[in-house]
């Protein structure tokens, strides 16, 4: 085997690809890897640095306010991988991220950016390879930064009643200093309802920071909003603006609110009313200047009752506020948003902007989307893979084969106590009797013996069903 120096010597005297204005941000806790990856790098591309932490990451991503590609194990000090892909999803330059892990991650933990499954070390060619590709999804996103060139309020896509109200609300909001509060579910697009109100603003010459409270651990939060000095706690070994700092001369949001500490309240409601911030181990008050909007996808009146959320705080962050619908409350926005996103998510994927066909367009605006908007791309990100180039049916737009089995045997209005239905000529005959095994073993507790005799077959040959259905 090849010597990671031989490596490294033949990629060198390789002709290199030209530089990207890219960032590489290397983020590994262990010395000897960190420098390892930074050499292999360092052959391709000029910016290349390292971060031992999730938090020393974060913070480099902050004050860089460029495009960047970050390369992270799952496994840092002070919080995991998934953790800093959450928070770079909300950071408003385009960012690409690829995790490291030996463990397998599902597609919900994963949904922030790559995960690879390898063995640590990864090798030259490996390392540059999934970096390319992150840089090259940075540099597409790049081109599409900011609004595209349209107008802020125009972002959010639909027709209804609702879209209509908010997209006249959203300019005269823009204006004011004051705080403003979303409301709605998670996935309504609160984030982008933020951007539009930061661009409608005067202040849209500024940035805009957007920050998950609930991506970092307790102790780290002060340290993330307000900033720290070298030396105020153990790993502190240079000054560190926060995401107030970051945010100064323009709009900073506060996703997920309701999730920050109760300690940590006070001091936010003291930089909200003052302007200032004290950063973690200095005795110095910083002003800034910046418009705060929050949001979070629960009622915080019941946490208020509860006493989880400071009264004083809630009111006023709530000087303004702008409800943003679930989409079942306007499902005739959904195809809208379909084909709207479908070419988008063609463009990020490179791939053909495919059709949605007649039945996938009729079982989007029937679903009811618990998950509003986020579900909605995910699913069509799914979909656009794996339609092979053609039009996209139904059974794409399952997250699996068992959901696509249920919504074709349950009928439009099952009656009550209704057994098991099915739609002619949608369904083999083995998935159908798939579909009734597994109806029969819910019904009965999931206890074999009973299924069995409900079904009229032998306990050993459902057992033996089973095992097939499993590999």
């Amino acid at each position: 085997m090849k010597s990671y120096k031989t490596q490294e010597h033949q990629l060198t005297s390789t002709a290199c690809l030209p530089e990207p204005d890219v960032l590489i941000i290397v983020v590994e806790d262990d010395t000897d890897t960190a420098h390892l990856y930074q050499t292999i790098l360092a052959t391709r591309y000029q910016h290349v640095a390292i971060c031992h932490s999730g938090s020393e990451a974060v913070a480099r991503l902050v004050s860089h306010q460029g495009p960047a590609a970050v390369v992270l194990d799952y496994h840092l000090p002070d919080m995991t991988g998934l953790d800093v892909m959450a928070t770079c999803r909300d950071l408003e330059h385009p960012i690409a991220c690829m995790m490291v892990s030996a463990d397998h991650l599902s597609d919900h933990e994963t949904g922030y950016g790559e995960a690879v499954r390898l063995t640590k070390p990864l090798g030259c060619q490996t390392l540059l390879q999934w970096t390319t590709k992150l840089v090259d999804k940075v540099q597409t996103a790049a081109h599409g930064e900011g609004l595209g060139g349209h107008a802020p309020e125009k972002l959010l896509i639909g027709q209804s009643a609702a879209m209509q109200h908010l997209r006249t609300l959203i300019p005269r909001l823009a204006q004011s200093r004051s705080p403003l509060w979303l409301h709605g579910e998670s996935g309504t697009g609160k984030e982008l309802a933020a951007r539009s109100v930061h661009y409608c603003s005067p202040r849209s010459s500024g940035p805009f920071v957007a920050v998950n409270c609930a991506a970092f651990p307790e102790a780290l939060i002060e340290s993330m909003l307000f900033g720290h000095v070298k030396g105020a706690f153990s790993g502190a070994t240079r000054d560190h603006k926060g995401f107030f700092e970051a945010a100064d001369q323009g709009t900073l949001f506060l996703d997920e609110v309701g999730d920050m500490p109760l300690p940590f309240q006070a001091k936010l409601l003291r930089a909200l009313q003052t302007g200032t911030i004290t950063p973690v181990g200095s005795t110095r008050d910083v002003r800034v200047d910046c418009r705060v909007i929050t949001a979070c996808h629960r009622d915080l009146t019941q946490s208020v009752r509860e006493g989880a959320f400071r009264e004083d705080l809630y009111y006023r962050l709530n000087v303004l506020s702008l409800d943003l619908p679930p989409l079942r409350e306007r499902r005739g926005d959904a195809l809208m948003l379909a084909d709207h996103l479908l070419n988008s998510l063609a463009r990020e994927e490179h791939t053909a902007a495919c059709p949605l066909d007649e039945e996938a367009r009729s079982w989007i605006q029937q679903h009811d989307w618990p998950g509003n908007v986020r579900e909605l791309e995910n699913r069509l990100r799914r979909a656009l893979l794996l339609c092979d180039g053609r039009a996209i049916t139904v059974r794409n737009l399952m997250l699996n084969d068992n959901e696509y089995l249920a919504s074709a045997t349950a009928p439009s209005q099952a009656p009550s106590g209704a057994g098991i239905y099915f739609s002619p000529g949608r369904m083999t005959l083995r998935q159908i009797e798939d579909v009734a095994i597994e109806a029969t073993l819910e019904a009965c507790d999931g206890c074999v013996e009973r299924a069995a005799r409900q079904l009229g077959v032998a306990a050993s040959t459902l057992h033996r069903r089973r095992r097939r259905q499993a590999a």
